[in-house]
């Protein structure tokens, strides 16, 4: 009896030793050759490794390692922490997928200049200047569903052109779940040249809606408060309200 339990107990333990120890350069060629992924760069193996670059349609990560979490397997989880280089940033993360295809993200940590945010967003019309501080506490997502998330942003230095350049000082924008389980984003800013308050959430369908009140400040002139007329509505006490619900489709954002 003994006998036949050293022999399972060694067989498993191989099995083990073949799984930890297979080399990702073969798997990497793989997915380069079958999928949009392309991994460039690979050492080490599908458990723990490196890779130079791995890009899939506008995003480059650089100078990647993975560590893939082996527990979470048992709970229907294919996840990994990953930390390396994202427009010369570096970034730290988990990121997984679940079984029925839901992609997430747990505790994201990184920064990117307002320009970066400007492409990868294709924001329209607008340039957006300064830094944003992303810290991502849990974000979820599935193909065609509206994403979940749960962290805060803080773009400092703030400020957007569009004909003149306008000051906002220091944002924070909070997200968090709403009571319909939606993206919800309370936003507030310190300084600048309009004071915000407000909030953005996403709806299903791809839709969006904005509900922000806009106090201009002493060193707001008189442009930026004739441009304030143009989109939000002036209100009895010299604030603008912008209060809008429509499609991420019709502003270039999807």
């Amino acid at each position: 009896m003994k006998k036949k339990y050293y022999i399972v107990t060694a067989f498993v333990s191989y099995l083990l030793f073949l799984l930890i120890t297979i080399p990702a350069k073969p798997v990497a060629d793989l997915l380069n050759k079958n999928t949009p992924l392309q991994i460039q760069g690979v050492s080490g193996t599908i458990w723990n490794g490196h890779a130079y670059s791995i890009s899939i349609n506008n995003i480059l990560l650089q100078d990647t390692h993975w560590s893939i979490t082996a527990w979470k397997i048992l709970l229907g989880q294919l996840a990994a922490d990953l930390e390396g280089n994202f427009r010369n940033n570096r970034f730290e993360t988990e990121a997984g997928s679940s079984l029925t295809g839901t992609l997430y993200i747990n505790q994201l940590n990184t920064r990117l200049s307002a320009e970066d945010i400007t492409e990868l967003a294709a924001i329209p019309l607008a340039q957006l200047s300064g830094i944003f501080d992303i810290d991502i506490e849990s974000a979820s997502w599935r193909r065609g569903e509206t994403p979940e998330a749960i962290g805060e942003i803080k773009w400092n230095q703030a400020a957007v052109t569009v004909a003149d350049t306008v000051s906002l000082g220091n944002v924070t924008l909070s997200l968090s779940e709403s009571e319909e389980q939606l993206l919800l984003a309370d936003i507030i800013n310190q300084g600048g040249d309009i004071k915000l308050s407000g909030t953005a959430k996403l709806l299903p369908d791809a839709k969006y809606a904005v509900d922000i009140r806009l106090t201009p400040t002493a060193t707001a002139n008189d442009n930026i408060k004739q441009s304030l007329g143009m989109f939000a509505k002036r209100q009895g006490d010299g604030d603008y309200l912008l209060k809008n619900t429509g499609s991420l489709e019709q502003i270039g954002l999807m």
